[in-house]
């Protein structure tokens, strides 16, 4: 079925179910000239938003539409995540090619309703429009205590360089569905769903998740903001890379940093796919991006409260990878031989050449 065959009004009524998780939040959601909103008493607004557009952001044919909608939403959460917030709701623009059908954006909806409801935000309203390209951007609402909201300018000299999770994974995705492309392998039928488990083995699987289906960091946000005043300095989420991600902290906080390669965080999965690729899997760990974990600094002696706040309720590991230094001393990387090699960022770059 086309889209022409039931119009932008019966596509909006398509999008409308299931949109509202959260009712207490919702005065007037989709169906009107704007959204309103109940805002927490107290609190601050956070307002994020991100664009996914066919051919520099996924391949059609490729990605399958649930997994495009689940993307869209996924890098608006951790962006709400990296500032220490809460998401509340969120507005969905799409423009839609001519060939574009209602199975497609029935898929894209699905996916992000899909993450949505598994964090209680409400989708509220946003635009449809025809298009000669595919393209999605959401714009994520978010709150927070004024005291809690973590910014990247606090990092200071001493400060240790902490990670969420693991590093390198969708990079390792990514060179899979490249490598293949050329050879006709990959379609949307071949890449594992949404709740699709993976085996323990099943590395090839779980780096194209990774990459696919990223996981926002939100309940380690959450413990982070809340493990009291002066001991997470700053924090971002890893979208372009460890490398980049360091360098905007340090270009926000004035200040320099070291980074211990054999501390960087890499999944069993990321190593295998690498070593099938020939590939250092460091490269894709630094440079490689849209891993969407967590990178923060905390106060000297702070690190084992971390730690200890992710272990007592069962969230994904935490690992010190450095240290915050003086501007002057510059970014470094150590490797494993002790050589300091510098710390440049090397991550995706919209508008320059050679990116990706």
């Amino acid at each position: 079925m086309r889209i022409s065959d039931i119009g932008e009004f019966g596509l909006i009524d398509r999008i409308d179910k299931g949109c509202v998780n959260d009712p207490s939040a919702v005065a007037q959601g989709i169906g009107d000239d704007a959204a309103v909103l109940t805002v927490s008493p107290g609190r601050k607004l956070l307002v994020c938003s991100d664009m996914l557009v066919e051919d520099v952001h996924f391949i059609r044919g490729v990605a399958p539409w649930t997994h495009v909608g689940y993307k869209a939403v996924a890098v608006n959460l951790s962006d709400i995540a990296a500032m220490g917030g809460e998401p509340k709701n969120c507005v969905v623009s799409i423009a839609l090619p001519p060939w574009a059908t209602v199975d497609s954006v029935d898929g894209i909806y699905e996916g992000m309703k899909h993450l949505l409801a598994k964090h209680g935000v409400n989708l509220v309203g946003g635009d449809t429009v025809e298009s000669s390209l595919f393209a999605i951007d959401v714009t994520m609402l978010g709150e927070a205590d004024e005291e809690e909201i973590k910014y990247r300018n606090g990092a200071r000299p001493g400060d240790v360089i902490m990670v969420t999770g693991d590093l390198g994974a969708s990079a390792a995705g990514l060179h899979l569905l490249k490598s293949e492309l050329d050879r006709k392998a990959w379609n949307a039928d071949s890449i594992p769903g949404i709740e699709e488990p993976v085996g323990p083995k099943d590395h090839r699987t779980a780096v194209l998740r990774a990459h696919f289906l990223p996981v926002p960091r939100m309940k380690e946000s959450w413990i982070l903001a809340r493990l009291g005043t002066g001991l997470v300095t700053a924090m971002i989420d890893v979208s372009d890379g460890l490398a980049s991600e360091v360098g905007h902290i340090c270009d926000e906080s004035g200040t320099g940093a070291w980074i211990d390669s054999t501390r960087v965080p890499i999944s069993e999965s990321c190593r295998a796919v690498a070593g099938e690729a020939r590939v250092d899997p460091l490269k894709w760990a630094l440079f490689g991006g849209e891993d969407y974990e967590l990178l923060f600094t905390v106060s000297r002696g702070c690190v084992g409260d971390v730690e200890e706040a992710f272990e007592a309720v069962g969230l994904s590991k935490v690992t010190a990878i450095g240290e915050v230094t003086e501007a002057s001393l510059g970014r470094w990387i150590v490797m494993p031989d002790g050589e300091r090699m510098e710390l440049a960022p090397g991550g995706y770059a919209h508008f320059t050449e050679g990116s990706r």
